[in-house]
């Protein structure tokens, strides 16, 4: 008898334990999965807010197209106010918001003296545009679309060093391309390393003492042309060779991709060695001795 219940009180025992478990277990994946709920709801409010931050620059941009001040500045205070709510943690480097947000402090001194000065309010709200089109669209922003606009930019000057152009016409070439990559550096900010951004920054700061010197040093120039080049496709994603292979698939699935064609190649080469062994063994290759 005292066997017996010792043997019922230790299955009862060893039962409440395993409901235990179970219980614990089901608890900790049931938080689990909340958890990555609210996470996933978070994430979404923060993707919204951003598309609508990038919906309202768009706007401003048209506004300040068409000489609509009034709506200019209602814009401005409504992507103030939406900057205000949203979390960039994991969106962007610190320097790609302290680039958004200097962005906007300079539309809204552009519109207070648009007046004077109505180009400025103009390109200041495309540089917002761009900013906020690189927040919203990480995988193909519009500032990649100026990669041929700065290549021509540089191939203007590159010609006018060739051919030994005047002080004038060198600066003249070199401040349309300071114009054109100034457009773009708030979106570059956004998604490339403080680093590459750092880089261009300083070879644009000496190439414009080299353009605007009373005697270019030719030399010098062609050289600087040249390494700004290699920072222009670095900045964009561009290398020299990439004409000559492209992979056919593009985004975070190529490494998987990869993976698959190797297997693939693996798999077909190991075949083909097992059939020619069992060939082999069935007289159809000679023996090599």
């Amino acid at each position: 008898m005292k066997k017996m219940f010792w043997n019922k009180t230790g299955l009862m025992v060893v039962s409440f334990m395993a409901l235990l478990f179970w219980t614990n277990l089901s608890y900790s994946v049931s938080a689990q999965s909340e958890g990555n709920a609210g996470e996933a709801d978070q994430q979404a409010l923060v993707n919204s807010s951003i598309q609508q931050l990038n919906q309202e620059a768009t706007s401003l941009y048209r506004h300040a197209l068409e000489h609509n001040i009034e709506e200019v500045r209602n814009s401005i205070m409504r992507i103030s106010e939406r900057l205000e709510h949203i979390s960039f943690e994991g969106q962007t480097t610190v320097e790609g918001i302290h680039a958004l947000s200097e962005t906007i402090v300079e539309v809204k001194q552009a519109a207070v003296r648009v007046k004077s000065d109505d180009t400025s309010l103009q390109q200041a709200s495309a540089k917002l545009r761009l900013a906020a089109d690189s927040l919203a669209n990480p995988s193909k922003p519009l500032w990649l679309q100026y990669y041929k606009i700065v290549k021509d930019d540089l191939q203007a000057i590159s010609t006018a060093v060739s051919q030994h152009e005047k002080a004038a016409a060198l600066s003249s070439r070199y401040a349309l391309l300071e114009e054109h990559y100034e457009t773009i550096r708030p979106a570059a900010m956004i998604r490339r390393e403080p680093y590459e951004i750092a880089q261009l920054d300083a070879w644009l700061s000496h190439t414009k003492g080299l353009t605007g010197a009373k005697q270019p040093d030719i030399t010098q120039l062609q050289s600087m042309v040249s390494q700004g080049e290699e920072l222009v496709n670095q900045l964009f994603g561009r290398e020299k060779d990439e004409s000559a292979f492209v992979p056919f698939v593009q985004g975070p699935n190529r490494r998987a991709a990869g993976l698959f064609i190797t297997s693939v190649i693996v798999a077909a080469l190991s075949y083909a060695g097992y059939r020619k062994y069992r060939a082999q063994q069935q007289g159809i290759f000679p023996f090599r001795r």
